[in-house]
């Protein structure tokens, strides 16, 4: 038979460990919550949803608090490094933004007054594949000969457009063909109406400038 003595002897060391079982958990989880707050980040993010190659203003973005296990490595967490850039995608909102969905970092009057044309390319038209987003290009539209006015000159009227920023270089597939490379860039909007009346008979040319 065991006596009280014996019981409370028995159940002492058990009670001892659950004791410090309980007291672990709860240092454990006071620990979690504490290491949970000291590791949240305040950063800015798009308050709505942003279209591809739409230049961020300072309306666009607002707070949202995150873990640092939560958000991506690359993430963008100073709004000096989002603000004036430009989308690459669309971007959903109230999501941490990172590199590779901004453009390159450029003068915002590069894109002041522009609108977003495409132009389909060839590989000639992106330097073999080395134009990229964020150059700065000249592009000169060659009209036909039989729209030379007049008839008899032997210089043809040529249509520049100096200082053009490219927004982007991209290769769209087409069935299992991947077809002509599309440059995108911001075209001035006075200058929309010239640039699509002439551009159907022209020969496109794009140059850059060394220096």
């Amino acid at each position: 038979m065991f006596t009280n003595s014996k019981i409370q002897k028995l159940a002492s060391p058990s009670l001892l460990l659950l004791s410090i079982s309980i007291l672990i958990g709860i240092i454990g989880f006071f620990y979690l919550f504490w290491h949970e707050n000291q590791t949240k980040l305040t950063i800015d993010v798009p308050k709505n949803e942003l279209p591809a190659y739409y230049q961020i203003k300072p309306q666009d973005l607002a707070k949202k608090t995150y873990t640092t296990r939560t958000i991506p490595a690359n993430t963008l967490k100073n709004p000096k490094d989002i603000l004036g850039r430009y989308t690459l995608t669309n971007i959903p909102k109230h999501k941490p933004l990172t590199e590779k969905q901004l453009s390159p970092r450029i003068d915002p009057s590069f894109l002041a007054g522009t609108v977003t044309v495409g132009i389909p390319a060839t590989p000639a038209m992106t330097f073999n594949g080395k134009l990229q987003a964020g150059d700065i290009v000249n592009i000169t539209l060659v009209p036909a000969k039989s729209k030379v006015i007049p008839q008899n000159s032997s210089s043809l009227s040529l249509i520049s457009f100096p200082n053009i920023i490219v927004l982007d270089v991209k290769s769209v597939l087409t069935g299992n063909t991947l077809a002509t490379s599309v440059i995108i860039i911001a075209l001035p909007k006075n200058r929309q109406s010239e640039f699509a009346t002439h551009i159907p008979d022209a020969t496109l040319l794009i140059s850059r400038d060394l220096e």
